[in-house]
């Protein structure tokens, strides 16, 4: 049924209109999660975990939640346009994975590192919808059985080589080990070739957003240099004061470039799950455009 059709129907209306309250649930809920995760889930191997993994209090509804809420209530709707009458099961199980995916960009931004657990249940949740997939005969996320499997290698594997320049180029690792857990499970669920369409949308939105980063660190920079500069200029008794804040912004600059050369932490996490969600809500029109570019050769 077409998303113009859907919508002409009661149920469609009805249910549409039920993933806005239903995105705001999932985002508490993913809150109240992250909360409750014993602490040792957002450590890495033999590390002790700090007073606020022990205290509970890791994220709030108030901030990190009400972000969340507009990310899930957008997703559902849109996912439910797309896998509506007829296709319940896809959009349940793929509300959970996405689900699964915000969780796991809050946890790789806010303490650098992807618990295995959720890693584990995407990859799960993704094997279920695709032997359904298959099975049924639907072939809207795969085309062939082995699909899956080539979807794990080429997931895994373009994160694995990622890993391994990184540790020739700066003699450490590229990117976290969890990141080539995490795409090999994305690969279980978006197969061949949707691993490589999600491995490029993860590239680009984190070559964009790292950029504006970058861009935004400078001109603050910049600001904070400029504003030193001129109580200098009106109050030369704070000279002194005034100069090591100047050496302080250097140092952020300079931190900057550092970053561009790859030697600070990025939390790719979060890129993969967005490069994921946006396969997943928009998996039509990924494959229109795919195929649009193709028909020019």
């Amino acid at each position: 049924m077409s998303i113009t059709e859907y919508l002409n129907t009661a149920g469609g209306i009805v249910w549409t209109a039920a993933c806005v309250p239903l995105g705001i649930l999932l985002a508490w809920l993913a809150v109240f999660v992250i909360n409750k995760v014993p602490a040792k889930w957002l450590c890495d191997y033999g590390e002790t975990p700090s007073d606020e993994l022990l205290n509970g209090k890791r994220v709030f509804f108030q901030k990190e939640g009400m972000i969340m809420s507009v990310i899930f209530a957008a997703a559902l709707v849109i996912c439910r346009l797309q896998f509506n009458r007829g296709f319940d099961i896809y959009f349940i199980v793929l509300s959970l994975i996405m689900f699964l995916a915000v969780m796991i960009s809050v946890c790789d931004i806010k303490y650098t590192i992807i618990p295995d657990q959720f890693t584990a249940a995407v990859g799960i949740l993704g094997a279920a919808v695709s032997i359904y997939d298959i099975a049924r005969g639907f072939k809207i996320l795969h085309f062939a059985w082995w699909s899956p499997l080539l979807g794990i290698a080429i997931g895994g594997g373009a994160m694995l080589v990622i890993d391994l320049i990184g540790m020739l180029v700066y003699k450490k690792d590229g990117i976290g080990f969890g990141d080539v857990k995490l795409f090999a499970a994305v690969g279980v669920l978006t197969g061949f070739p949707g691993t490589i369409y999600t491995f490029i949308i993860s590239l680009i939105t984190a070559t964009i957003c790292f950029v504006i980063m970058i861009a935004v660190s400078k001109i603050r920079a910049k600001n904070k240099k400029t504003d030193t500069e001129t109580e200098t200029f009106e109050v030369k008794e704070e000279l002194s004061e005034e100069t090591e804040e100047i050496s302080e912004v250097k140092e952020e600059t300079s931190g900057s470039e550092e970053a561009i050369s790859g030697s600070s932490y990025l939390a790719f996490g979060p890129y993969i799950a967005a490069a994921l969600m946006c396969y997943v809500i928009f998996l039509d029109t990924v494959n229109y455009l795919v195929n649009l570019y193709l028909e020019l050769f």
